[in-house]
């Protein structure tokens, strides 16, 4: 049968013919640093847009610092600024999301599923720093598996998710129990950069405190659970300031001894990398079979300007 195919049908696949890349990063505010090491590490980003909200504030700061530039736009607006990016970019995004929701885990799914959402409209991929947090993600890859774009996730060398920033610095769930069998299973706390600038705030998400100002009850709450140490996690990176004063002085309010391991970022980059590999090489191939429709198509065209037929 013979059906005709018209010069739209020919413009149309001139238009779908990029390599242009958007990832985004969506990520809990405790991954700020493991955030920007991975922006710092990946030197084939052209552009990096930043989702603007109340919670992207240090982020900024440290990027700043760390001499990475960036745009601020609204999230209705990135959708049409990646769009008019040029055909080759690879561009990321960065959404940033709030400590709180820890204090509310149906709202911490429902938020990152509904961000996932919208943002997968204009993506290519979704890498979450999250880990399970409560399990509450644990079904994240069976419920958003219909969107648009692939959705990736914190994973150990066993291809689990982890159990949370914790655990994403340490090597993984095993990792994290040998670590404490190590310490002859004294009550610690462990603690990150992140967490140790953000600890009143995180007690108060937690259900420690009712009041973040309120140290004297956090001092009560560790006591009677029977703390005795504080594990300061060496994670290598040194965007967070005075991260070995923050550690003294969470001590010294506590009266717990400081415990030292250093951590691993194995995890966080063997994710993110082999993730964005993989969707890096997916827009290569589909670029190279839409080229190779274009060019058919192209040779098809320059033999006359008369509506074409295609035997089917």
């Amino acid at each position: 049968m013979l059906v005709p195919i018209s010069k739209p049908l020919i413009q149309y696949m001139y238009k779908e013919d990029t390599c242009m890349t958007v990832m985004n990063i969506t990520g809990c505010r405790m991954f700020e640093d493991e955030i920007i090491d991975i922006l710092c590490r990946d030197s084939r980003i052209d552009d990096i847009i930043i989702i603007e909200n109340e919670e992207c504030t240090g982020m900024v700061q440290k990027m700043e610092k760390a001499g990475l530039s960036y745009r601020f736009l609204p999230l209705d607006e990135v959708s049409d600024e990646c769009g008019s990016a040029s055909s080759d970019s690879y561009v990321i995004t960065i959404n940033i999301m709030g400590l709180s929701l820890h204090g509310d885990p149906k709202c911490l799914r429902e938020q990152v599923y509904m961000n996932v959402k919208k943002i997968s409209d204009f993506s290519d991929g979704i890498f979450l720093f999250y880990g399970l947090c409560g399990n509450v993600l644990k079904r994240i890859d069976k419920d958003l598996e219909q969107l648009p774009c692939p959705v990736s996730i914190l994973r150990d060398s066993d291809g689990r998710i982890v159990d949370d920033c914790i655990g994403a610095v340490v090597g993984g769930r095993k990792s994290f129990l040998k670590m404490i069998a190590g310490f002859n299973r004294k009550s610690t706390i462990v603690m990150t950069p992140m967490w140790v600038q953000n600890w009143q705030e995180m007690f108060q998400h937690s259900g420690f405190i009712e009041n973040r100002e309120d140290v004297e009850m956090a001092k009560f709450v560790l006591d009677s659970m029977g703390y005795e140490a504080v594990i300061k996690i060496d994670t290598g990176l040194q965007y967070t300031e005075d991260y070995d004063k923050k550690i003294e002085d969470f001590a010294k309010i506590f009266q717990l001894n400081i415990l030292e391991i250093e951590g691993k970022q194995d995890i966080i980059n063997d994710s993110f990398f082999g993730f964005r590999d993989r969707i890096l090489a997916g827009k290569i191939m589909s670029s190279v079979v839409v080229s190779g429709s274009r060019d058919v198509l192209n040779e098809i065209g320059s033999e006359s300007e008369k509506p074409m037929l295609r035997t089917v």
